[in-house]
């Protein structure tokens, strides 16, 4: 079984495609990794849409995404007349809300990824694996961190020691794989934090750019202690696991406050030290439950970023041998798309896929819905 996994996320600039092979249950192959870039009017439209808009903007928006999803699918398979047996897509998240919200006396949790998966059906005569979070939550979970199955899948098995994958993409997030009597198991899943996704914000604010390539001028910067002090008191850092965050909660209304005589790179030092304490922090609440110094493998476009893993690298020198997913036959944005294709197989064979331990789900469920061809 070959299927397709395409994954867009909260950096809004572009879709992943991994096309990957099953011939089991316990073995899969990588087979390619490409990459779809929106336009500047695409990436624009994307940052509104994860914006309070209006109905009628969620509406077309839903069908803007599959057409964009489309494109890229006839961009991927431009040079060939083979098709996968389905398509699993992640959709683009505008809104993710895993905290309770009372609306007349009752209490709502949702998330909402944008794609009229019956569009990308159509128009590619491939059926359609999408809507993957919220089984999690109608079972009490938070619909996120949602990789951990296939993490434990694709790098359970690596080394003998016990593992933490880090996905660095807007937000970052871990997921534990612990040994027990040599058998690899999660061990718990969650949101550090902000990733990429200040520094991004930063960037665009101040017409520098989309993102700083390298860390180049955060490499530059003197962090401000006061404004590192000041976002690391965010009481989302204080929170015992299980736990996701998205934009909704660290996005640029963090960074308005900032008084205009800093200086771009200082800036961008401390928000790359947000990002690095936040990861460091969040694996300081896993001491004594795993063994320490642990492998830590790197994925997303922050393991692009060579000041932010220069340091670190130096932050967890003595608590994690850090590798890039790279060396183990997984680019390094390959990582989720391949995650969303691991969960599809599941889907076909129906079997559950969500880790409770990592969303606080009740129960075990089954990930998905389909959509025929």
């Amino acid at each position: 079984m070959k299927i397709l996994g395409m994954m867009s996320g909260t950096s809004g600039d572009g879709i992943d495609g991994t096309l990957v092979e099953f011939s089991n249950d316990k073995n899969s192959k990588l087979i390619w990794h490409k990459s779809f870039d929106f336009s500047e009017e695409n990436y624009t439209r994307i940052q509104k849409l994860m914006k309070p808009c209006s109905s009628m903007d969620v509406t077309l928006g839903n069908s803007y995404i599959a057409e964009l999803y489309v494109k890229a699918f006839d961009s991927f398979f431009e040079k060939t007349d083979e098709k996968p047996d389905y398509i699993a897509a992640h959709g683009q998240t505008i809104w993710h809300q895993p905290q309770p919200v009372n609306w007349d006396r009752i209490n709502l949790r949702g998330t909402l990824q944008l794609l009229d998966a019956s569009i990308l059906a159509q128009k590619t005569g491939v059926p359609v694996i999408n809507n993957f979070r919220t089984a999690d939550m109608a079972v009490g979970g938070q619909g996120a961190p949602l990789v951990p199955y296939a993490d434990l899948k694709l790098f359970g098995n690596l080394f003998p020691e016990d593992t933490i994958v880090l996905n660095i993409g807007g937000m970052a997030n871990i997921t534990v794989i612990h040994k027990s009597n040599n058998k690899p198991e999660v061990l718990c899943a969650f949101d550090t934090g902000p990733g990429n996704v200040l520094m991004d914000s930063f960037m665009m604010s101040k017409t520098l750019g989309k993102y700083d390539k390298s860390g180049e001028m955060a490499a530059k910067g003197t962090t401000i202690k006061s404004i590192l002090d000041e976002i690391m008191k965010d009481p989302y850092f204080k929170l015992p696991y299980p736990k996701s965050t998205g934009r909704e909660h660290f996005n640029y209304s963090l960074l308005e406050n900032l008084n205009k005589k800093y200086k771009a790179e200082d800036v961008l030092s401390t928000l790359l030290d947000v990002t690095v304490l936040s990861i460091a922090e969040s694996i300081d609440l896993l001491r004594g439950k795993i063994n320490l110094p642990c492998k830590m493998i790197i994925a997303g476009g922050g393991a692009k970023n060579v000041e932010l893993l220069r340091r670190l690298k130096n932050v967890l020198k003595k608590k994690s041998d850090i590798h890039i997913s790279d060396e183990f036959g997984i680019p390094i944005m390959a990582r989720e798309a391949m995650a969303f294709a691991v969960l599809g197989y599941a889907f076909v064979k129906h079997q559950t896929s969500n880790v409770p331990l990592a969303t606080g789900a009740k129960k075990n469920v089954v990930l998905g819905s389909l959509t025929p061809a």
